[in-house]
């Protein structure tokens, strides 16, 4: 579904950021995003420092991002990336789903945490 603002014809295509440090799940997340309609400029990032500059940069409505990554832990750095662009909406994906960490990803700004 593509999303129409004001219910017009012109639909919106969506801004993506993956960032996560595996590979093998930046493409299958690329693959399945590029399946929906609508669906645009899937950006992907392996480090925090490479996902703050893609934010920075491309100003994506969407942020999948890992919540481990090499060089920082994302609850550390979410409420800045959040202030770069307040209408991001960002999804916490991680294996580490500890109550602990998604209280935190949420407290910080992340709109959902997938574990």
């Amino acid at each position: 579904m593509m999303i129409s603002p004001q219910g017009g014809n012109n639909p919106v295509k969506m801004r993506q950021l993956v960032a996560n440090d595996s590979e093998l799940i930046r493409s299958r997340l690329v693959g399945l995003l590029q399946a929906i309609p609508g669906m645009r400029a899937i950006v992907t990032a392996d480090t925090m420092k490479q996902t703050q500059h893609c934010v920075e940069l491309r100003h994506p409505m969407l942020l999948i991002l890992d919540l481990h990554l090499p060089d920082d832990n994302a609850i550390q750095i979410l409420s800045a990336l959040k202030q770069i662009d307040l209408s991001m909406q960002m999804a916490m994906l991680t294996n580490d789903a500890s109550e602990f960490n998604c209280a935190k990803c949420l407290q910080a700004g992340a709109e959902w945490f997938f574990g």
